[in-house]
């Protein structure tokens, strides 16, 4: 049998509800907060019920007590009576409810959950009722969680937020994160992410990328942008790729709002650096091998200089690179000095060359932005470790 899911007026209507034992108590529970219109009849009713305050007849079922009803709902423990009841409801053209066999309703009650502003109903097309709890609690959470989120966003009104939104990938932006663009009335969103990612947000968004020599925004519009959005009392989420603090600009975006009495607060984000290491199986520290990192940025020609540490990672350097590693040349570092460029790190299309800088120099490799270079031992451990193994096994 198919149930059509609506939504029914039951305002001034009578609901009669026959039995008196748990299910009889827990549609009361139930349908207590739509209505108080509710009778119930059973030779026995359970004190649960009484203390609720509905209209309680204690007494055999007759098919009078079901006369000018809009609902009936057959609760008893008796297939018979329930049958019966059934029965009684479709002579008068009455709404009726089997609690022990549905298939024989006019109606089912859904699984309900709700909020301050939304009702949901939840029914199962195959009588799985373990899948229509469990399809509830997560609708009760995510409504709960919505509620929360309405209440925040007038909490945060005329903050900014500066949210670090990883690598690229959407699945390692923090929880924090989502929550607070879930909350935002407008999102600030730059280019070191995929703007489709942005879609399941309900805030504006607005894009104020910069890239080299393609600047949408500078830096101080950037600013104003944010300081005006602020000033409206709206909740602002500044989405920033990375971390907000690491070569992001965020120090100077909060400075500058602090300056104008806005409220700003940071939440880290996955520096890219730290994700080009992960998905680029090339560890920034390892026992024996690398016990110090630096990072610095290759953005421009003069920006770039030989970091002091055992591991050195640049940020923002495809057009660079070339450059930064005939220095290391320069510097006294051998040609077999290993370095490894991640580019799109964590990305589907991410692609990682382990090479040297002596063969870098060559110009052999396509070097795409944006890229992460990490200059140090660590990019060969393996063939380190082994060859350690080696050489332990020959003493």
């Amino acid at each position: 049998m198919d149930f059509l899911p609506i939504s029914i007026n039951i305002k001034n209507k009578k609901i009669v509800i026959i039995g008196g034992g748990n299910v009889a108590t827990q549609k009361v529970f139930g349908l207590y907060n739509f209505t108080k219109n509710i009778t119930v009849v059973a030779p026995q009713i359970s004190d649960v019920i009484k203390n609720i305050g509905v209209e309680i007849i204690e007494a055999e079922y007759t098919k009078s007590h079901i006369n000018d009803a809009f609902l009936v709902y057959a609760c008893t423990n008796n297939s018979l009576v329930n049958k019966q009841v059934a029965d009684d409801a479709e002579v008068k053209g009455i709404l009726f409810n089997r609690t022990d066999d549905a298939t024989e309703s006019s109606f089912i009650s859904p699984a309900i959950v709700q909020n301050s502003t939304h009702v949901v109903a939840v029914n199962s097309k195959n009588k799985n009722v373990k899948s229509t709890v469990d399809l509830r609690n997560k609708l009760n959470a995510f409504l709960t969680d919505l509620d929360v989120n309405q209440v925040e966003n007038q909490i945060n009104k005329g903050k900014v937020y500066l949210v670090g939104f990883g690598p690229g990938n959407p699945d390692l932006l923090t929880i924090k994160g989502d929550k607070l663009c879930q909350q935002a009335d407008v999102i600030f969103y730059d280019d070191l992410l995929d703007s489709t990612a942005l879609d399941k947000y309900n805030g504006e968004k607005v894009y104020v990328g910069k890239r080299r020599g393609n600047h949408h925004k500078c830096q101080d519009e950037i600013n104003e942008i944010l300081y005006q959005a602020a000033k409206q009392e709206k909740m602002v989420v500044r989405l920033k790729g990375g971390d907000p603090l690491i070569f992001g600009r965020g120090s100077e975006e909060k400075v500058f709002l602090e300056e104008r009495s806005i409220d700003v607060t940071i939440i880290p984000g996955i520096t890219s650096a730290i994700a080009a290491a992960a998905y680029g199986g090339i560890p920034l520290t390892h026992r024996g091998i690398s016990s110090t990192v630096a990072f610095g940025t290759a953005h421009g020609k003069t920006s770039f200089k030989i970091l002091e540490a055992d591991t050195s990672v640049y940020y923002m350097g495809a057009k660079n690179v070339i450059d930064i590693a005939q220095k290391y040349l320069d510097s006294g570092y051998v040609a077999n000095y290993p370095v490894g460029i991640v580019y799109n790190a964590s990305m589907p299309d991410q692609e990682v060359i382990k090479t040297t800088i002596g063969e870098l120099i060559t110009g052999k490799f396509d070097i795409k932005s944006p890229i992460i270079s990490i200059f140090g031992n660590t990019v060969n451990f393996q063939e380190i470790i082994n060859q350690h193994k080696s050489e332990c096994c020959n003493n």
